[in-house]
């Protein structure tokens, strides 16, 4: 059986940034987050030697703990980026 893991501590703190944002602001910054980190995954992803297969949507379940908090903490990351951009 194959154990996965979410980085549970991560994703509370992106729940207490986006909770004083209406649910279309929410919304709006999750899907330019998830967007952008597709996309340069999708970059790293075409330059390997073969090419991998472009992904469609963030994974949600990981086979390391290393890399769940990794992909998490960059959500985190440029969430906070777009809720700044979206307060100033």
């Amino acid at each position: 059986m194959n154990k996965y893991y979410r980085a549970q501590e991560e994703r509370n703190d992106i729940i207490k940034i986006l909770e004083n944002l209406s649910f279309d602001e929410k919304k709006e910054v999750l899907r330019i987050v998830d967007k952008s980190m597709i996309n340069s995954a999708n970059n790293v992803l075409a330059n390997d030697d073969p090419p991998g297969k472009p992904l469609k949507r963030l994974p949600t379940k990981h086979k390391s703990e290393v890399q769940a908090k990794a992909v998490q903490m960059g959500r985190k990351l440029f969430i906070k980026i777009q809720v700044d951009g979206l307060i100033k």
